[in-house]
């Protein structure tokens, strides 16, 4: 007796444990993007109490994981069970349908909907066999379908949903919002399409709409995965990288996806975030199991963002070997960076190799903006290692790329670059040789004209101006022609804005330079004691052992040496 309780005891137990879980609820799991919890959910019905019907979800199941094969024999064994289910007529139907041939298709659900015309679920399954897969669809013959078994069965809310899938097929937006519509008339607060409707809203453009619609997706039914997915690409779209990689990182928890594709996916999310230690994290989860190029990518993008250069070389270098076609511009820039990441270790300013690799991302980059930045990168490294041919061909070519969004710090160090350039010529000879004059002026007046476009984009920097009359001093007032005062205007500018500024003293040293060479100008070539006095005034204040100034004010006990020459400008 109590061997046969305890066997009663077990049957109950195992008859709950098939029971606790419905076809609805399977089906629920397939919405959610659980495919393996759905499949479990099936093969538990199936085996637990084998019916056609049973067998039908089951081959469902399969069709949603791609599965058809193990479709197929799932609907041939729900028709070995009933031969009349012709439920598992139809599945057969999809499953031809997927692999191609239509005409089989047809034949088998024309037979269905024959013989159960009256039925609302084998005209809705029919109807949605039409929707499943990208190349053998027939939106038009599903939507027949689907309005007859919405006749029968106004209640069936995925008929609307698979209608509205039918419509979006043709192009037919509004046409589906309206349907979904009636999907959460038929289902209220049916998580499925609110989240079809964001859909439409996004391919819309219209934003926050579609927001408003995945968020009420979410509300309906918290662990409704796509939802989140969904979300995480309208964040990346509107370049909230945070919540789109955290909003995507919540799709993989709830559905336990873990599809490679979909876990690059997330990797780009996190790389994009700046969770490069998550990047690599979820790279590894698909090491071995894909041949897509994409992880040497992402693999030698974020090591070269974990300061891992050796590594990241290494893997933009595989990629580049084995998919050249798939390498795209910021491929060489990143393994251009990692070239110059590992130089600047070894106290380098920069690799050759590395600045190449760059150049060549940027001429391969269609975006003319993200062209132009990583010339300018690159500009800065011939910069900071003193290489200023380099560095002003550089600067010109990235504000040539897009002058629109060139900034007054990208014209600064063009000018600065070619004024470093005219410093470092040397005379051949004393004086100067004229063909070394010409060159020394070509740079300077170039420098003047970069300079002089900072000075109209930034007209309350004093620095502007000192460097505009600084290049304009070398170019001209120097050598000749200094009773025209060309850089008066320009030190005159600089005193005038850092006098009025709430800390002039940063400004001394230039000030110094400019009250020196001003004070001279009005003396000598202006003849204006009473100007050239104010300055004098001004330099000694700032500079009280400047023997110039002392001269000139009668101050100094014996003249100083040199008097009367302009202040020599300090060369940067």
């Amino acid at each position: 007796m109590k061997i046969k309780l305890l066997t009663l005891v077990l049957s109950v137990i195992a008859l709950v444990e098939v029971h606790a879980q419905t076809v609805q609820d399977g089906l629920a799991l397939i919405h959610s993007e659980k495919l393996n919890e759905a499949g479990g959910v099936f093969k538990k019905l199936a085996e637990g109490t084998p019916s056609a019907d049973n067998q039908y979800y089951l081959g469902y199941y399969y069709i949603q994981a791609g599965q058809l094969d193990e479709a197929q024999k799932a609907f041939e064994k729900g028709l070995q069970l009933d031969e009349k289910s012709y439920i598992n007529q139809v599945g057969l139907g999809t499953v031809a349908l997927g692999k191609g041939d239509k005409a089989k298709a047809k034949e088998l659900f024309d037979e269905a909907e024959k013989k159960k015309k009256k039925d609302a679920e084998v005209l809705f399954r029919i109807g949605e066999a039409y929707t499943l897969f990208e190349k053998n669809n027939d939106p038009a013959e599903a939507i027949r379908l689907l309005d007859e078994a919405i006749k029968r069965d106004k209640n069936l809310a995925d008929a609307y949903i698979a209608k509205g899938d039918a419509l979006i097929l043709r192009n037919e937006g509004g046409a589906a919002a309206t349907a979904y519509e009636y999907a959460l008339t038929a289902k209220p607060n049916y998580a499925v399409a609110y989240n079809r409707i964001g859909k439409i809203f996004l391919r819309g453009k219209n934003y926050n709409l579609a927001l408003e619609n995945y968020k009420k997706a979410i509300e309906s039914d918290a662990n409704f995965a796509p939802a989140y997915k969904d979300l995480a690409e309208l964040y990346f779209f509107a370049q909230k990288f945070k919540q789109a990689a955290e909003n995507f990182d919540l799709y993989l928890q709830k559905s336990g996806n873990t599809d490679p594709a979909m876990q690059l996916r997330a990797s780009k999310f996190a790389f994009t975030a700046d969770d490069y230690p998550k990047s690599l994290q979820l790279l590894e989860a698909v090491k071995g199991k894909t041949n897509d190029p994409m992880v040497n990518r992402m693999y030698g993008w974020s090591y070269f963002k974990t300061n891992e250069p050796d590594k990241a070389i290494e893997n933009l270098n595989e990629l580049i070997k084995v998919a050249p076609e798939k390498v795209i511009a910021d491929d060489y820039k990143y393994l251009g960076r990692s070239y110059n990441l590992k130089a600047a270790a070894e106290s380098k300013p920069y690799d050759s190799l590395g600045v190449l690799y760059m150049l060549k991302g940027a001429d391969l980059d269609t975006n003319k903006t993200e062209a132009a930045t990583t010339y300018k990168e690159v500009a800065a490294l011939y910069y900071a290692a003193k290489d200023f041919s380099n560095a002003a061909k550089a600067y010109k070519k990235g504000i040539a790329l897009d002058t629109t969004k060139a900034s007054p710090n990208d014209y600064f160090y063009l000018g600065l670059s070619n004024f470093q350039q005219g410093t470092a010529i040397q005379p051949a000879g004393s004086p100067d040789s004229l063909a070394n004059l010409q060159k020394k002026r070509a740079f300077y007046a170039s420098a003047d004209s970069s300079f002089a476009i900072v000075t109209a984009k930034t007209p309350e920097w004093p620095i502007g101006y000192y460097w505009r009359a600084s290049s304009l001093y070398n170019a001209y007032d120097r050598q000749e022609n200094i009773d025209k005062g060309i850089s008066a205007p320009y030190y005159e500018k600089l005193a005038e804005l850092a006098e009025k500024d709430a800390d002039p003293s940063k400004y001394k040293g230039y000030l110094k330079l400019a009250y020196g060479y001003l004070a001279f100008y009005y003396q000598t070539t202006k003849n204006d004691p009473a100007k050239a006095k104010e300055f004098w005034e001004k330099l000694l204040k700032i500079d009280p052992e400047n023997a110039s100034a002392k001269e000139a004010l009668g101050l100094a006990v014996a003249p100083a040496a040199e008097a009367g020459k302009p202040a020599a400008v300090k060369k940067k």
